[in-house]
């Protein structure tokens, strides 16, 4: 019995060593493509196909699920409102935007994931 529960807790010690880590990215969709920014970029990165070219998606839902099809799970969004303006009860002028990115995660090996941290960091 002894054996077994030793056996056991190699086999969990060895499993626990070998999970991976979650990348987060943000998605922006715009004009029907997607970028990704995994902070390692000083820009978001757009999506590219086969070809080079952006690709670019029929609809937002089209993206999300490409994403999800490549391993990546939705974990949040955010909405991120620019501009000013008032628009009350009886009317007003308004100038503003708002764009919603998608946060995602993946498994990643811990190499991947300390890479791109490695290049997060502002250089001076």
């Amino acid at each position: 019995m002894n054996k077994i529960a030793f056996i056991l807790l190699l086999s969990f010690l060895a499993c626990s060593s070998l999970q991976a880590k979650k990348l987060f990215v943000e998605m922006e969709f715009h004009k029907n493509s997607i970028k990704l920014d995994d902070g390692s970029n000083k820009k978001p990165q757009p999506i590219k196909g086969e070809d080079g070219k952006d690709l670019k998606f029929v609809s937002l839902i089209g993206a999300l699920n490409y994403m999800s099809l490549h391993g990546w799970e939705l974990v949040d969004t955010k909405s991120v409102t620019s501009g000013s303006g008032f628009v009350g009860a009886y009317g007003g002028a308004s100038s503003t935007s708002t764009k919603v990115y998608y946060i995602f995660s993946k498994d990643v090996p811990d190499e991947e994931l300390q890479h791109i941290v490695d290049n997060s960091f502002k250089k001076d």
